[in-house]
Formats: structure tokens, C-alpha cells, sequence
């Protein structure tokens, strides 16, 4: 046997011993700090391992001290990618092109990262690269069937998913990503065939989690709640992982149930009305939220709520705050909690400045980070009929931007002290007259206390609010005012601006 590391660590590489691998090198590395083999030996045991964090820093080093080396970059992005650093992926994977333009798998990832940006031209062009420079003709097909979808070209996607089956007749991402086409067309039944002929391929959870969406989202909550059940199987699902079990129906008397909070904001102010259902079972409640809903929650909810990065105390059971109406048996909207079910907190109490105008806020972005923010948010200037039109005062009532930034032309003024939490943006929203939003969780939070909101939603939008109707039964004081072509901002922006003006009208007369 060797006892050359590189070769020792190689071999481990190519027999997927990665733990070996990378200790093969270890050593050597600090001997030979500028030798570029054993930064990527290292770097792909890592990636290998799903060490996302780990493989980034060591990917990191390796382009600082070899930054002509493109597959460095190219690791570089992966492992940002996959942590959810999409714009410094970006960059990483862009950085890779510069210096290897033929780079097909980069031009593929760069595509599904535009995508995501809502760069949908940048995005259909890095996927036409792909495919040019000889990438997998099904892969590459379906990286452009996706860019071509979210562009509203739903025909062409068609075609485009179609080319990619006859090259890859098996494929279940492809067979995955027809259903969802379907569904964005609200061609049910095309996308229950599609979902089926997935799954009898690869029954895996992301598959079952779409389905699970598409069924809520047409309606058919029996079969899409255990469906989306499946969302938890995914990578990166939940923040916090108790050890106790998971509660399944069990006597809450005398008992402690922990309820985590996943996904967005907007979820956890929806989904922790529930909670009150657990405590008069006689469950004593710990709810575990990021650390900008605990004063919000804190004032609002039976039990004790705490921070993600506090130490878990003991609970007997556990459940994820999503996983409620499926717990509970409540699975159809109107048999949730109803709203307004939530009240600033007296610590957050405030007055807003007031000169007798009606007082409109406006938000037009959610979290980039967001999986579809492309199809949610919008530029701020497409609001201007709205202010051009409403005799009113305007505020943002939104902490993530930076007022210097906005065109000259918005009307709105800094926040003065600026919001420091949801506490503190209930506050706002409650001082308003009316709340205009993308679906973002300010839509959530004005829905849960009571103030009148007129949400904007794409053609098809996210599972809760339904294929159809302007109002939901989540929230009685929401108002939907739906895309009537897929990306038509424009049409869903003038019909908006009709409404307040009657609603504000018939407000300011009573």
C-alpha cells in the first residue's frame, strides 16, 4: 500500500470513504500549504459529506490562493448553493465562468440561480448555455423548461419538458416539473397523472411535498395535508430538532408539547392560532420562534415562547407548527382559529404621526431567500398609480430596506424610531387604514390583528389562498387581488387601486 497521502486519499475518494479521505490529507496540507491537490481532495470530501459550511470555507481558501483554478470556484458555488447563500453562489459560479465559459454544469446551476433572483431573461440565457456546451441534454432541457415556465411561456415549457422525457423517458425531476407546470395552469388532473407517473418512478419526499402543495392549493386538503407532511424529509427543514417524541394524539393533560416554528415568518403567525386548541386540551405550551416574533408572541399566546438559539427545555411531546391542522384534524380553513386572534403587545405601543389623511402602507418585497420571491415581489415603482390616485399618506411598514435607495419619486418617510420587531410592526399596521401587500408576512400579521389588507397574489399563487375568490377564509379583513395573466403586475396593481379608492371612500363616510 502507499504511503503517499495524496494517493492514499484518492483511493478513499474513489472507494466514497470521504471521512478517510479528508484525514488522509490533513497532515499534508499543513507540510504543503500551496499545493492545490489537497484543497480539493479535502473540499469534495466535504461536499461529499454534505458538509456545506466546512466545504465553503476550504473552497474559500483554495480561490484565494489559486484563483485561476475554475473547478474551485465551481465547488465554491455548491457549497454556498446548498447553504443558501444564493448571490455569493452566484458570484462563485460566475467567477467559474469567466475562467472556463464552456462550463456547462455552472451555466445550469447559474440558470436555476437567476431564476430564483427573478433574472428570468439571464436565467433562459445561462440555460441555453448549458445545453450549447454539451451539457446533459435532459438536464440541461429541464434547467430551460423552468427558466422558459416562470416567463408565463407555459406552451413552450411544454415542449421544452417533452424534448427533455424522450432523452430521459424515466426522469422523475422532469415528470415532477410537468405536474407543476400543470398545476400553474390549474390543469389538475394532467398534474395528479404526472405526480403518479414521479412517484412510481421515485416516490421521494420533494415530489410528495409539491403534490402536497398543488393538493392544498386546489382544494383537496384530506389528500394534500398528509402529502405535505413530506417537507419535513427535505434538507435544512427545520431549524431546531427536539429529542422528545413527536405528539400523535396523545393525552395532553399534564403535559408539555413544544411547537417549533419552520419556514417563514408569514408561517408562524398563521399557524401558532392553534396553539390555543393544544392548551385547552390541557397541554402546558413552549413555542420556539426566531428571535424577532418573540415579543409579538409572547404578549399574545398561552405558555412560554423562546428563541431558536435558546437551550430546548424538557417537553414531553413536540410538533412542528405546520404540521397543526393535520394534527388537529382541522384541515379545511374555515376550521382554523378565527382571525383577528392576535393584539400589540402594551410594550409596543406608539403613536404615529396623523395629519387627518387616511394612512396607507405598502409593502412590495418579501425575503429574497424566499424559494419563489421572483413570482411574489415587485419593483416599488409599479405602485405609483396608487399613490397618484389615493389622497392619502404612505408608510412602508417594512425594517429590510434602506430609504436612500427608493426612486425619488415614493412618498414614503423613514420610521422614526425604525420598527425593531413584529411587535413593533403590528404597532404600525394596526395604526393604518389599510395595508396593500405582496404575499409577504405582513400580509400574515394585519390578517392576525384586524387591519384592512388588500393582497396581491400571482396567477398562481401559494397553496393558501386558493386558485380563485377574493376573499379567504384565513383572514376575514384580507382582500385577494389575483394576476389575471401570469406576471401582469400592471393589470393586478390598476384593479388594486380601483378598490382602495372605494374602500377608502366608503371608510372615510362612515
Amino acid at each position: 500500500m502507499t504511503s503517499d497521502p495524496i494517493a492514499q486519499a484518492l483511493a478513499a475518494l474513489r472507494q466514497k470513504d470521504f471521512v478517510a479521505a479528508r484525514d488522509f490529507v490533513r497532515g499534508y496540507a499543513q507540510e504543503h500549504p500551496l499545493e492545490f491537490r489537497h484543497y480539493l481532495i479535502k473540499g469534495l470530501a466535504e461536499l461529499a459529506l454534505k458538509e456545506w459550511s466546512a466545504a465553503a470555507s476550504t473552497f474559500d481558501e483554495t480561490v484565494r490562493n489559486f484563483p485561476h483554478q475554475s473547478q474551485a470556484w465551481f465547488n465554491l458555488g455548491t457549497a454556498l448553493e446548498n447553504m443558501g447563500e444564493i448571490d455569493r453562489a452566484i458570484d462563485a459560479y460566475e467567477q467559474c465562468l469567466a475562467r472556463k465559459p464552456d462550463t456547462a454544469e455552472a451555466a445550469g446551476n447559474l440558470s436555476n440561480l437567476y431564476r430564483r433572483r427573478g433574472r428570468l431573461i439571464d436565467a433562459e440565457a445561462m440555460a441555453r448555455r448549458a445545453l450549447e456546451n454539451g451539457a446533459s441534454k435532459a438536464q440541461a432541457l429541464n434547467v430551460l423548461g423552468l427558466a422558459v415556465k416562470v416567463q408565463g411561456r407555459f406552451d413552450e415549457a411544454v415542449g421544452i419538458f417533452a424534448e427533455a422525457l424522450r432523452a430521459a423517458p424515466q426522469d422523475p425531476t422532469i415528470l415532477a416539473n410537468l405536474a407543476n407546470l400543470a398545476v400553474d395552469q390549474f390543469k389538475f388532473d394532467e398534474a395528479w397523472d404526472m405526480f403518479a407517473a414521479a412517484r412510481a418512478v421515485d416516490d421521494n419526499p420533494a415530489i410528495r411535498h409539491h403534490e402536497g402543495m398543488a393538493r392544498l392549493l386546489a382544494g383537496d386538503f384530506k389528500a394534500g395535508w398528509p402529502l405535505y407532511e413530506s417537507r419535513l424529509e427535505l434538507p435544512g427543514a427545520l431549524r431546531v430538532h427536539p429529542t422528545c417524541p413527536r405528539w400523535n394524539g396523545e393525552s395532553l393533560a399534564g403535559k408539555t408539547l413544544m411547537l417549533v416554528a419552520e419556514q417563514g415568518f408569514g408561517d408562524t403567525i398563521q399557524f401558532c392560532r392553534y396553539g390555543r386548541l393544544l392548551a385547552d386540551q390541557g397541554a402546558t405550551l413552549v413555542l420556539v420562534v426566531r428571535q424577532p416574533m418573540l415579543r409579538l408572541l409572547a404578549a399574545n399566546l398561552p405558555g412560554r415562547v423562546i428563541t431558536e438559539n435558546e437551550a430546548l427545555p424538557f417537553a414531553d411531546f413536540w410538533l412542528p407548527l405546520l404540521s397543526l391542522p393535520f394534527a388537529l384534524n382541522k384541515l379545511r380553513p374555515d376550521e382554523a382559529p378565527a382571525a383577528p386572534y392576535l393584539h400589540v403587545p402594551d410594550s409596543a405601543q406608539r403613536a404615529f404621526p396623523a395629519n387627518g389623511k387616511p394612512r396607507i402602507g405598502v409593502v412590495w418585497s418579501g425575503s429574497p431567500t424566499h424559494e419563489r420571491d421572483y413570482e411574489r415581489s415587485i419593483a416599488v415603482e409599479l405602485f405609483e398609480p396608487l399613490w397618484k390616485h389615493a389622497v392619502a399618506d404612505f408608510v412602508a411598514p417594512s425594517s429590510g430596506f434602506d430609504h436612500k435607495l427608493l426612486p425619488s419619486k415614493t412618498p414614503f418617510q423613514p420610521l422614526d424610531p425604525p420598527l425593531a420587531d413584529f411587535a413593533d410592526t403590528a404597532a404600525l399596521l394596526a395604526s393604518l387604514d389599510l395595508l396593500v401587500t405582496v404575499d409577504t408576512a405582513a400580509a400574515h400579521l394585519a390578517g392576525a390583528i384586524g387591519t384592512k389588507t388588500f393582497l396581491l397574489l400571482p396567477l398562481c399563487p401559494d397553496w393558501r389562498w386558493g386558485i380563485s375568490g377574493e376573499t379567504t377564509a384565513w383572514y376575514g379583513c384580507i382582500t385577494l387581488i389575483r394576476q389575471k395573466r401570469a406576471g401582469d403586475w400592471k393589470g393586478a396593481i390598476d384593479d388594486l387601486v380601483g378598490q382602495a379608492e372605494d374602500y377608502l371612500l366608503k371608510a372615510c363616510s362612515e
